[in-house]
């Protein structure tokens, strides 16, 4: 065992003598150590106040995935490998701090792998869909399609953290190509607005304007006829417009009516007014019914199948609500004498379908104007023309509707703007503005890209379709929801806990394997002994679901093949440390 002093001389000579030791201690200094140390404390810092002031994004972007950080954590690693080297010969006494430093350069590594080969991410499914075979990660990427070979390229850019500006726009290269796209603008609020437009190629359209005075709405809507048939779109949940090439027949049905029917007698219509044109019969010993539609179609049913669960037929809805085997009327109320079918009789309610009960507004355009109709259930309200400017009542609250454009042949356009600033804690739709610049034209028109659309760019010549959204990474496997369960609190609606059955399906062995997430206890996949120590497992946890459907849940994704290694390092630096503190040498010093 050297003493201080010898192995002080041995280290002075060795570093005259030879360049290697001199580039070891260099690299393995004190003062680097301090500098990296204290370069990386500040970035955390730094980090940690851009995470709660902007994004965990932007605090991603700029340091912790950022090249310069991770050539940074690198050059540490070197650090505390040449701090050993330079102890060497080695002695018992080292053998703390040697584990401590190769513990402390294994965390850090599996650090860097977890960073540059895991991912966190995100996954809905459906009860009553298709396994899925891709997640959701968070990172946002934008997908270019070279107008030369049509293949898709994938470069990630995230351009709420990046922010590109007129002073500092981003470029990126087309691939297979000599074009390039500039971004040189950013929001995070784009605002779309569809417009009705003329075309050549296209087909019947009409912009509708809706107004509310008392609720102080306006909606516009373009319709536009597809291709060998009607177009629908949903008015706030609350009604229904069509697009069609004719408008159905007028019909006087009603809602809802009543029927007091008779297995020897004619049906008697206890409701006033036009009927439903639904006709029930009941046959004289009771035991079945026929339905009569009013298009002269019938069909027979048991009556007692009729009364355990309503019949849906012809858009109504036919409820057999009492029966009398041998009807009489006994102190004005209906009353069966006996059981036996002397005189059978059923009380039937027949009411428009839950479908159908929705208001409707249907139109036909004709170029110059529209013909449309206004139902209601099965119930024609309204019926007339209307030209462009004119403004008709559809009976919806104060609701009317304008018609502000008819085509005979038209296309919708969708203009993409910027928003204004949303308020804290809500979010819009983000993108960023670019234009596409060739080496023969650079000043071409700008447009903006939304997150979640495609876009095409062009510079009068050339087309390039971008698409801009996070990115969807294939997993190795399908999943699939079986069940969904939110237990609640003894009698209350509290959630108790969020229970998800999954079933996983190897795409490689076509193996199957179940399992199960509940809150704070993951699902996970292969879930194997092997997987589950080396961190090549993707880990399902509860994080979202839907109350209004409980056939849908949301799960969260961790993929960190690093875990094993900052398992290891955490674990040799407890190790060293305890070796440093309780195996002290009785003399000399390192």
């Amino acid at each position: 065992m050297l003493t201080a002093l010898e192995r002080k001389r041995m280290v002075e000579a060795r570093q005259k003598s030879s360049p290697f030791w001199r580039l070891i201690h260099l690299l393995g200094s004190l003062q680097l150590a301090l500098i990296l140390l204290a370069t990386i404390a500040i970035a955390c810092a730094v980090a940690t106040v851009a995470e709660s002031e902007f994004s965990t994004k932007v605090a991603q972007v700029y340091i912790y995935k950022a090249p310069w950080f991770l050539i940074w954590l690198g050059v540490l690693c070197t650090n505390l490998f040449a701090v050993t080297i330079t102890r060497w010969p080695w002695e018992k006494k080292h053998t703390g701090f040697i584990i401590t430093h190769y513990g402390i350069i294994t965390l850090l590594f599996g650090a860097i792998v977890g960073l540059q080969t895991g991912f966190e991410g995100n996954v809905t499914l459906h009860k009553d869909k298709p396994p899925v075979r891709k997640i959701t990660i968070n990172r946002s990427i934008i997908q270019v399609e070279s107008p030369n070979d049509t293949a898709l390229y994938v470069m990630p850019f995230d351009a709420t953290s990046a922010r590109p500006s007129e002073k500092r726009p981003r470029t990126f290269d087309v691939p297979a190509s000599d074009l390039k796209i500039v971004a040189d603008a950013v929001s995070e609020n784009l605002l779309k607005e569809e417009k009705l437009m003329p075309s050549e190629s296209g087909t019947p359209g009409v912009m509708l304007r809706f107004t509310s005075p008392r609720m102080g709405q306006t909606v516009s809507m373009p319709l536009v006829l597809e291709v060998a048939k009607p177009t629908e779109k949903d008015f706030f949940g609350l009604a229904k417009i069509a697009l069609q090439t004719e408008l159905p027949p007028p019909s006087p049905m009603k809602d809802a009516e009543t029927q007091m029917v008779f297995g020897r007698f004619a049906p008697v219509v206890q409701d006033n007014g036009p009927s439903t044109g639904v006709r029930v019969l009941l046959s004289e010993d009771g035991k079945k019914v026929t339905i009569l539609s009013p298009n002269d179609t019938s069909a027979t049913y048991l009556r007692a199948d009729l009364m355990k669960s309503p019949l849906e037929a012809g858009g109504v809805t036919i409820t057999i609500e009492d029966y009398w085997p041998d009807f009489e009327m006994r102190e004005g109320r209906p009353a069966t004498k006996s059981d036996l079918p002397n005189n059978p009789a059923a009380l039937v309610r027949i009411q428009a379908s839950a479908g159908d009960s929705k208001p409707s507004l249907v139109v036909v355009a004709d170029g110059e104007g529209i013909r449309y109709q206004i139902q209601r259930g099965a119930a024609t309200q309204a019926s007339g023309n209307a030209k462009v400017g004119e403004t008709f009542s559809l009976g919806w609250a104060d609701w009317q509707a304008e018609v502000v454009a008819a085509y005979p042949k038209s296309a919708i356009v969708t203009e993409v703007k910027p928003g204004p600033a949303l308020p804290a804690g809500e979010n819009g739709i983000p993108g960023f503005r670019a234009r596409l610049v060739s080496p023969a034209i650079a000043d071409a028109p700008q447009r903006w890209v939304p997150s979640g659309d495609i876009t095409a760019l062009t510079d009068g010549r050339n087309v390039v379709r971008i698409g801009y959204g996070l990115e969807l990474r294939p997993i190795p496997f399908s999943l699939k929801l079986v069940n969904f369960e939110v237990p609640r609190y003894e009698g209350t609606e509290t959630p108790a806990n969020f229970i998800s059955t999954l079933e996983f399906k190897d795409n490689a062995t076509g193996e199957v394997k179940a399992g199960t997430a509940r809150m704070n206890h993951p699902a996970s996949f292969p879930g194997t002994l092997f997987a589950n120590f080396t961190g090549i497992n993707y880990k399902f946890s509860q994080a979202e679901w839907n109350p209004q459907d409980l056939g849908e849940t949301t799960l969260q994704v961790l993929y960190d093949p690093g875990w094993i290694l900052k398992w290891t390092g955490s674990l040799a630096i407890c190790i060293g440390i305890t070796i440093m503190f309780y195996f002290k040498p009785k003399s000399g010093n390192a």
